[in-house]
């Protein structure tokens, strides 16, 4: 699984896009198919991936650690969560929405702190760790949200550039109305592979998140493709079971788009996902979301915005929202 001399070079490929995006996985890869020599990115990924893990030394050998500090930005069209519209038809009756009931928009400034580890157990084998807490400031309504999440991953080899994934998460979110816990576990597989498109990876896996109210299983489908001159592409599929009483996520299928223009590294986005399970008076409530986005770089700053557009079987929820978030690329700490 090491970067093996001889083989057929390849067009360059910009792995900026697979390292930006979390995959160094894929991006040694891609090293693997286009290297005659094993380059300093490439010494680099080796270790980093932990395939210099020495055999006879300790148990755990320290692959990388690191913690950050940055500062946050967002507006969120519907801070408390509520009703879109300031009427709603329910079998043929209509009522008036209450000031407080209707969704409100706000703009969060918080900071967010991220620390993680990740060690080798074996060759290619790798023990993960990270942590994350949150605070966000909503100074007109008073929605003001913190959160906390860790979570443990190892990732284990079992045939060439295929790996076994099994996470463990917890978290915590306030909302500015009340605290929600879950849990999660996942199990999952991944296996990298070249075709005359690229580079590509495809993963699979199956979870069950649990919360104070209910527990929800969903399966995941995963394909990543790093091409040669066209950026890189991440096509995603999720099935979640259904929850009588809570509006969850049923179905989601989205495409991600990350490359160069002008440039600068941008990313495209587009999805649709399905809610279902929640009921309003009896009626059920049903939700089709569809949304775009776009995130690109503007000096310090990584600048997202989206919009999305609403389908539902209620009509108080159709409509069309839009959002921004700003991402700074600093480290207080």
């Amino acid at each position: 699984m090491g970067l093996a001399a001889g083989l057929m070079p390849l067009a360059a490929q910009d792995l900026r896009l697979p390292l930006q995006q979390g995959q160094p996985d894929l991006a040694l890869f891609a090293l693997s198919r286009s290297e005659t020599q094993i380059s300093q990115l490439g010494q680099f990924l080796l270790a980093r991936q932990g395939f210099r893990h020495q055999p006879g030394g300790p148990a755990l050998q320290t692959l990388s650690r690191g913690r950050l500090l940055v500062p946050t930005l967002r507006h969120d069209p519907n801070i408390n969560d509520g009703i879109p519209a300031d009427r709603i038809t329910l079998g043929g009756l209509a009522f008036i929405v209450t000031p407080e009931s209707r969704a409100k928009e706000a703009l969060l400034i918080g900071v967010q702190y991220s620390g993680w580890q990740s060690w080798s157990y074996a060759p290619g084998a790798r023990l993960r760790l990270s942590q994350s807490l949150s605070a966000e400031l909503e100074p007109t309504h008073g929605y003001h949200h913190a959160g906390a999440g860790l979570r443990l991953c190892a990732e284990h080899p079992v045939a060439a550039w295929t790996w076994t994934d099994a996470c463990l998460a917890a978290s915590a979110q306030y909302d500015g109305r009340d605290t929600q816990g879950a849990f999660t576990a996942t199990l999952g597989a991944r296996h990298l592979f070249q075709s005359g498109a690229g580079s590509h990876q495809i993963g699979f896996s199956l979870g069950t998140t649990a919360t104070e109210g209910y527990r929800k299983e969903v399966v995941q489908l995963s394909h990543q493709v790093l091409t040669d001159h066209a950026g890189m592409w991440s096509l995603g599929y999720a099935w979640g079971e259904e929850i009588q009483g809570e509006n969850t996520m049923r179905r989601r299928l989205s495409l991600d788009w990350t490359g160069e223009v002008a440039g600068r590294l941008v990313t495209l986005s587009l999805s649709e996902t399905h809610f279902g399970g929640g009921a309003l008076f009896g009626m059920a409530r049903d939700e089709r979301r569809t949304r775009a986005g776009v995130t690109l770089p503007v000096g310090p700053l990584d600048i997202g915005s989206w919009i999305e557009t609403r389908d539902a079987s209620i009509d108080a929820w159709r409509g069309t929202d839009m959002g921004l978030s700003v991402s700074f690329r600093m480290n207080l700490l």
